[in-house]
């Protein structure tokens, strides 16, 4: 009988080790990308838009321009990420408070007030925010259409918030928040050349004081109002 081979055992190729999903280059274009949104920061808080540009953008972080392309498409995504990145618009925490506590379920439409005022106050602390809006007025660009597009996705991201806490606010009460915030903007941005709009003092801390007693009193009358009950 002929001898019975031995199968040799068969070498299977060893696992490949895992790459580390954070490697040198992905740090090297993290860092890189970081380099240049706050030099797009820098740039703005020093010299207002007209400081901006992509040529500027890259000098000032120290690397080539071609990297503004490369990661981000041009000036304009670099302002998205920028506004996204940073506290350039007022972060929920700042309207809704840390924990939420401004939110009170059973009072929708003060509770609206409060966050617009809080808004109001937040605003006014962030005069590249404010140099921004004024320039947007003037003149919409893909730039500014980058920036509206982070605002909408942070009114989006308020909204669920409230959803979350169970608060869903009337349209009439969402479409006075639209009117109001839109005069806050307007009210905020003026208030840097001006004293007194159309009768309203604008200008000093004590004047925005009582422009939020009025968006909060008005918010209470549109209580008063919902609450009672309609005539047929």
């Amino acid at each position: 009988m002929a001898a019975s081979k031995v199968a040799k055992p068969v070498r299977r190729p060893a696992a490949a080790a895992a790459t580390p999903t954070t490697d040198g280059r992905h740090l090297r274009r993290a860092r890189t990308e970081e380099k240049l949104v706050q030099a797009a920061g820098k740039l703005l808080r020093r010299g207002g838009v007209a400081a901006l540009g992509v040529n500027a953008v890259a000098e000032e972080a120290g690397v080539e321009k071609v990297l503004v392309y490369r990661y981000f498409g041009g000036i304009e995504g670099l302002m998205e990420t920028y506004a996204m990145r940073s506290d350039f618009w007022p972060t929920l925490a700042e309207l809704i408070g840390e924990a939420g506590e401004v939110v009170d379920v059973d009072e929708p439409a003060r509770t609206a007030g409060r966050i617009l005022a809080n808004y109001a106050r937040a605003l006014r602390k962030r005069p590249v925010t404010l140099d921004l809006l004024a320039w947007e007025c003037a003149n919409r660009n893909p730039l500014t259409a980058a920036l509206e597009k982070v605002r909408e996705e942070r009114a989006l991201e308020l909204d669920r918030a409230l959803a979350a806490r169970g608060l869903h606010l009337s349209p009439s009460a969402a479409g006075l928040g639209a009117l109001l915030a839109a005069a806050v903007n307007y009210l905020a941005v003026r208030s840097r050349d001006i004293r007194v709009f159309g009768g309203l003092p604008v200008g000093t801390d004590a004047d925005w004081d009582r422009i939020e007693e009025l968006i909060t009193g008005i918010y209470g009358a549109m209580a008063a109002a919902e609450a009672k009950p309609s005539r047929r």
